[in-house]
């Protein structure tokens, strides 16, 4: 009588492991000026066993004070390793091939359809003699493998609806394998097959700095004063007679327009100056709008602010924007709104380790000047301001460059 013990393998979370590689872009993607993008990698992977067939991914967004997002590659990256075991179990001798099917899969944002990849190997054929009665041993069997029938495939997509991977959360992605393995020859044997699976799912986040006016202007904040009413306001230093400041507004973090234009009040080589600009939220307006100040000098040099994010009173939720992000020792941390009370500041690594804490306290301010002192090593933290009397926490993603 046959006796078949098959099972395709897949996906147990072995490990998780998060890299942010900062290079440059190979995608045909292009910044406005035609240059070439800057790359941000986020991947996990994980060790898949025998016993499960899929599993989760989440992958950090990508935090649009860091750039403009121009487009994004999502890829999935897979080793598998097999292993079978056939005996006969007539009483003659017989010849047996075996075919292996599998199919593998990732879906989530921006893959419409899946990523698939869909894969076929023939063995065979192995010549057996009768059976002994002895199981998996003797020359009626044959053990194969460990046969690396995928060896880091690749399959990826390039994305240029980038909604979904803009903000301080994650993006989900679901990987699942199917398969079939057929055995022909004979009607009675015994068989087995098992799998090993290595993946790895990633985006390429290709993206333009943003043209920091970290000589000329500092302190761009956006804070939500009311339920529609966002203050906008910043600080220059040295500023150039004839400068203009122009607000732009984006609804997705990637396309801009202008709401507002504000010319320069200070003479040149003014020490500092103050700008300040409401805004008013329509209601055409999204739960989440973005903020950056262009500004062009009188001899028509253009340079950019950060990008800043407000999140509207009806989804509201507690992040907060670190600048600069990356950074190595200082940054600072820039809240919506204005807050008063102590805090506790932590920095947690990607261990679930606190490497930083320091109380401070506010007095009517939505900015905290950090100072991590040794700088942390490079990696992904995550920054988080406690407010010691209701728990309130905010928090959000630090990358600590080398």
């Amino acid at each position: 009588m046959k006796h078949v013990y098959s099972k395709v393998p897949i996906i147990l979370a072995f490990v998780v492991l998060i890299f942010y590689l900062p290079t440059q872009s190979y995608s045909q993607c292009l910044c406005t000026d035609g240059s070439t993008p800057q790359v941000l990698t986020v991947q996990q992977t994980r060790i898949i066993r025998p016993i499960d067939d899929s599993t989760n991914f989440d992958l950090p967004q990508f935090d649009p004070s860091i750039g403009q997002l121009v487009c994004a590659k999502v890829f999935a990256n897979i080793t598998s390793v097999i292993r079978m075991r056939l005996e006969n179990d007539e009483i003659y001798p017989l010849s047996y091939r075996i075919a292996y099917t599998r199919t593998d899969v990732v879906s989530g944002p921006g893959l419409t359809p899946p990523l698939t990849n869909n894969f076929t190997k023939n063995y065979g054929p192995y010549n057996l003699d009768a059976s002994d009665g002895n199981p998996f041993s003797g020359p009626d069997y044959v053990g194969i493998g460990p046969d690396s029938v995928l060896k880091n495939k690749n399959i990826n997509r390039t994305v240029t609806n980038l909604v979904p991977f803009l903000g301080y959360g994650t993006v989900p992605y679901f990987y699942k394998v199917t398969g079939k393995t057929t055995v022909t020859g004979g009607i009675n044997y015994i068989f087995s097959v098992s799998s090993q699976d290595y993946v790895t799912v990633g985006i390429n986040y290709n993206y333009c700095p943003n043209a920091l006016l970290d000589l000329t202007m500092k302190d761009f904040i956006a804070v939500l004063k009311a339920r529609d009413e966002v203050q906008l306001s910043w600080t220059t230093l040295n500023e150039t007679k004839g400068n203009q400041y122009e607000v732009e507004l984006s609804s997705n973090g990637t396309d801009f327009q202008a709401v507002g234009t504000i010319e320069s009040s200070a003479l040149s080589g003014s020490t500092s100056t103050k700008y300040a600009f409401p805004y008013h939220m329509s209601q055409g307006n999204n739960a989440k709008v973005y903020f950056k100040v262009k500004q062009t000098t009188a001899a028509g040099k253009v340079t950019y602010s950060p990008v800043r994010q407000i999140t509207t009173s009806a989804v509201q939720v507690n992040n907060v924007a670190v600048y600069p992000n990356p950074a190595r020792s200082k940054v600072q941390l820039q809240f919506e709104q204005v807050l008063q009370g102590n805090y506790s500041i932590d920095l947690v690594n990607m261990n679930g380790q606190v490497v930083f804490h320091k109380l401070v306290r506010l007095e009517k301010t939505p900015i905290i000047d950090i100072d991590l002192g040794t700088t942390p090593p490079a990696g992904v933290y995550h920054l988080r301001a406690k407010e010691l009397t209701s728990n309130k926490t905010y928090s959000s993603k630090l990358i600590i460059s080398q």
